[in-house]
């Protein structure tokens, strides 16, 4: 029975390593969501910005 000794300590392995590195994804999962959540805010605000000036932008020449 050494195939099932073998396989069972590889199996081990594997699941030690994926213990270490499962709270790190959680943590990375919730940075990432922050991240993408704060860049479209970000790019809402810009392009609201940028139709601000151009409107103003048009309306200063409406208005000469």
């Amino acid at each position: 029975m050494d195939v099932k000794t073998v396989w069972q300590g590889r199996v081990g392995q594997v699941a030690a390593k994926y213990g270490e590195h499962a709270p790190m994804a959680t943590t990375c999962c919730n940075a990432c969501r922050t991240c993408v959540q704060t860049n479209l805010v970000a790019g809402m605000l810009a392009a609201s910005v940028a139709a601000g000036a151009g409107l103003a932008r048009v309306g200063g020449r409406l208005l000469r």
